[in-house]
């Protein structure tokens, strides 16, 4: 047998072992069996070895006689031992012996450890592996001097291999086997090293550690997470019974042909989903690499058709949008169409097949990266809920051009706002397909209400009506801005050509901050504006800026503005109303508030401030291309105009001039020869009115000098070049002005009020009411101790009858769920509701917010909770601040808010 021939780690760990204790040692004897036959001198950092191989007690008299540097450790290897050497030697050697290499006597003493874990010592060649490259700074102390595999194992691993976690579990494994480096490392290491490092990574990690270090060993790429996501479909409980052959394929190529249980490889799939969520924010280029690998594996076993089942597959989450437009064709099932039924060619099937289909794109990973594309998911739900509506339960068609109006305040501009949303395509050819239709259907719907609109319109128009329920433009300053001025500082912020749809899109947004929309009180509501005939700027915007019908320019409009008499008998004198267009806001080109603005909006003086918003007209004539989603950020003035106003308590009166239409493949007509001087959805009146089209004649028509132009009302004709969209029409998406009066002060106008929650009833799924009922209080006496939950609420005790009373009784007589009205009744939410504050909401509140989550599965938009709280969205957020702080016990987050998606 060969003898064991003294490593240099070895040399070098003994000597740092020795000087722990006598730390001036330069002169160090060791006693080996093999003989040393390397370099000598030699240097590992910034210390220096001689080394000598001393066969005989001379050979280590002349050795200790050469000359050594002061900071260089002579080094005497020798295969004597004490007895054959002499006092002259002994007595210059350190404890005046040798030294024999022990290695796990040497790592014991680098650890300054008294004992060392079996389960290392049982393994040589880990004593050997520590010693072979000691930190500079010293190994750490061992814990109350045991050496345990708990400090030696992520030591080992994080040299040999890099990898770095203190406690390795799976998903730091799997995190480590993205290092392509580290996966060669671990492939090219000794066998006894890859086996300890499997043994010891399944005693800490699980028995799916095993799986993913074996298959390391034969990959040839970092493929363990995209295998572990695959696997996630290939082993998925739904796929029992229709990928045999995928399994077998996967287990062939990626396993070794070894098979494994279900469970290890979902557990794999589970591990490897958490690591690549973790990535998404760290490294998007792997992140992307390993789904992309995954769907790869998956094409590769041929279970690329099952990919659906995966919650990370970018593959899969194109199958869910494809199911979920096949869904949403499959509930348009088109039929005969009833004459003269006013009701849509597609008659709307059941929706649950649908909202599963949403829900399980909502599910999926990639959905948080897809905020468009799920809300028009979720729009497209909400009008397929709107058909069923139609269909099931019809409305008449409005009586009045008033009532129109306001039915398209309440309702048409939120179908034109989810209509919209669908306007450009999905790269998902079904998804895109079911879209069309859809959008189709609606169109034909709205098509008809437009046509009836227009015909009040024109009725209304050549009788000269007027009426308080519907404001035309002309008089929107004086029966609406004015009396608010008397009462505070307004500013009036004109949006030009925004339209119903716009509005409430911007209205979402903009109630989600500081600001309340308020309602005059009878109403609950807003109340709809008119545009004058044509709409369009130059006579509708005019006309409301001046107080009267006209036509003019920017010039007209700031002189009309200051000189309105309505508003000057609320303003200082030498303080008149104030105007400002789109030219004189900015004070640069970066889209900075012009100083001047400001300075007026501040002032205390100036009661009346206007400004002109060309945002929305400038993406009529320049945003084909552009899917626009509306609100305050994306109107780059906005939210500055809404600080300014908010500093100076001032209320802000919303409202455009007239509204707008989109292109969705409108027809361009050309003017007439006789008559071109027309507009792009006006002309004057020819005598050939054409489908699609009506005459309108009377006083509010302002162009031509006849009185009397043809008008669209179709969406689908235009006069003249193709752009974004237009306006002129006579369509309730150009003449109705949507007027909306915010406030952030929390000090309501005398006669206003904070408007209701004013969202139709199918725009998101009703939660069942809340029945009131008086059942027999369920007598529950005190607990004697804790249950050790949030809330206290076991079955077996019951509370005494003489604490079901005051706001608990509240809970006993609504028709609760059974654990709402325990949790009522329990001592802890008695306690934390001394945390809500002085304004805490009664137990009925409570519980109707708790019974609302729990019927819709524990989660709802706040707009929702609003109606079914009948419930303003301003007052719904300060109430559910102080909901929470009750609910959430100890920082558990039991009740939670999503601002994303407002759930």
């Amino acid at each position: 047998m060969t003898a064991a021939v003294p490593t240099f780690s070895q040399i070098k760990a003994q000597v740092a072992a020795i000087r722990q204790k006598l730390p001036d040692a330069r002169l160090i004897g060791i006693r080996a069996s093999g003989r040393w036959t390397g370099e000598s001198p030699r240097r590992d950092g910034e210390h220096s070895y001689v080394i000598r191989q001393c066969d005989s007690p001379l050979a280590m008299r002349m050795a200790l006689r050469e000359p050594v540097e002061a900071e260089t450790t002579l080094v005497l290897i020798t295969n004597l031992d004490d007895t054959q050497l002499s006092d002259d030697i002994l007595l210059r050697l350190p404890k005046q012996k040798l030294f024999q290499i022990k290695p796990w006597e040497i790592v014991r003493s680098l650890f300054q450890a008294h004992a060392v874990d079996r389960r290392l010592t049982r393994h040589g060649w880990i004593a050997q592996a520590l010693l072979e490259e000691i930190p500079t700074e010293g190994y750490p102390p061992a814990r109350a001097g045991f050496l345990d595999a708990e400090r030696v194992w992520p030591l080992l691993l994080r040299k040999e291999i890099g990898l770095m976690a203190e406690s390795p579990d799976l998903a730091a494994l799997l995190k480590w086997s993205l290092d392509g480096e580290g996966n060669s490392r671990f492939r090219m290491a000794s066998d006894e090293f890859r086996l300890g490092t499997i043994e010891w990574l399944s005693e800490k990690a699980g028995p799916v550690a095993a799986a993913v270090l074996h298959c390391i060993e034969k990959l040839d790429g970092p493929d363990a997470v995209a295998l572990g996501l695959a696997a996630g479909v290939v082993f998925h409980p739904a796929a029992i019974g229709q990928l045999e052959r995928a399994t077998g394929k996967l287990e062939e190529r990626f396993l070794g042909g070894k098979s494994q249980p279900p469970a290890l490889m979902q557990r794999w799939s589970a591990a490897a989903a958490e690591v690549v969520r973790a990535l998404r924010h760290t490294d998007s280029r792997i992140f992307w690499q390993t789904l992309q690998r995954g769907d790869e594996i998956l094409k590769d076993v041929q279970a690329d058709a099952l990919a659906h089942l995966s919650d990370n597959s970018p593959l899969g989450f194109d199958q869910r949008l494809a199911r979920f437009g096949r869904e949403l064709l499959g509930a348009l099932r088109l039929e005969p169409r009833p004459s003269g039924s006013g009701v849509s060619q597609g008659q709307v099937a059941a929706l649950e097949p649908l909202t599963a289909a949403r829900d399980a794109v909502r599910a999926h990973d990639q959905a948080n990266q897809e905020g468009r594309r799920l809300e028009r998911i979720e729009m497209s739900v909400r009008l397929v809920r709107w058909l069923e509506r139609i269909r099931t339960a019809p409305k008449s068609p409005p009586l009045s051009l008033a009532e129109a109006a306001e039915d398209y305040l309440a309702e048409g501009s939120f179908v034109d706002w989810a209509r919209l949303c669908l306007r450009s395509d999905d790269p998902v050819r079904e998804l895109s397909a079911g879209y069309t239709r859809l959008f189709g259907e609606v169109t034909r719907i709205r098509e008809d209400q437009s046509a009836h609109f227009a015909r009040l319109l024109a009725d209304w128009t050549s009788a000269g009506s007027v009426g308080d329920e519907i404001v035309p433009v002309e008089r929107i300053l004086e029966r609406v801005v004015a009396p608010l001025a008397a009462q505070q500082p307004v500013l009036v912020i004109v949006i030009d050509g925004m339209s119903g749809a716009v509005c409430r899109e911007l209205l979402a947004d903009v109630t989600k901050h500081e600001w309340t929309l308020l309602a005059e009180e009878g109403r609950g509501t807003m109340r709809p504006g008119l545009a004058a005939i044509p709409s369009k700027t130059e006579a509708s915007r005019t006309s409301l800026l001046c107080g009267v019908l006209r036509q003019g320019a920017a010039a007209d409009e700031k002189a009309g503005f200051a000189q309105h008499s309505a508003l000057l008998a609320h303003c200082r004198s030498g303080s008149p109303p104030v105007l400002f267009h789109k030219l004189s806001l900015r004070e640069s080109s970066e889209g900075l508030l012009a100083p001047e603005v400001r300075k007026e909006i501040e002032s205390s003086h100036r009661r009346v401030v206007g400004v002109v918003v060309n945002a929305v007209d400038d993406h009529l004539e320049k945003g084909e291309q552009i899917d626009t989603r509306w609100s305050r950020d994306e109107i780059r003035v906005l939210p500055t105009l809404l600080h300014e106003a908010r500093l100076a308590s001032r209320l802000v009166i919303l409202v455009s001039d007239h509204g707008h239409i989109l292109d969705c493949q409108a027809e361009g007509r050309p003017q007439t020869a006789a008559e071109p001087d027309g507009g792009e959805r006006w002309r004057p009146d020819d005598g050939a009115v054409k489908t699609g089209e009506l005459v309108i004649a009377g006083s509010r028509v302002i162009l031509p000098a006849s009185r009397r132009l043809i008008v669209p009302w179709s969406e689908k004709v235009r006069y003249g070049m193709k752009k974004n969209g237009y306006h002129g029409g006579a369509s309730p998406q150009e003449m109705v002005v949507p007027i909306a009066v915010l406030c952030a002060t929390g000090d309501d106008p005398v006669g206003w009020t904070e408007a209701r929650v004013a969202i139709p009833s199918w725009w998101d799924e009703a939660a069942p009411p809340i029945l009131t009922s008086q059942p027999e209080p369920r007598l529950k006496p005190a607990k004697p101790k804790p249950s050790g939950r949030l809330f206290d609420l076991d079955d077996d005790q019951a509370t005494p009858a003489a604490e079901v009373s005051g706001k608990t009784a509240v809970a006993a007589a609504l028709a609760l769920p059974d654990w709402v009205a325990r949790l009522l009744a329990s001592e802890v939410f008695k306690d934390q509701k001394k945390l809500g504050g002085r304004t805490i909401p009664a137990d009925e509140v409570f519980g109707r917010i708790l019974a609302a989550l729990d019927s819709r599965g524990g989660k709802m938009t706040s707009a929702t909770l609003a109606r079914t709280l009948e419930c303003p969205p301003m007052r719904l957020r300060s109430m559910l601040a102080i909901v929470r702080r009750v609910l959430n016990v100890d920082g558990y987050g039991v009740l939670t808010k999503d601002d994303a998606s407002d759930t």
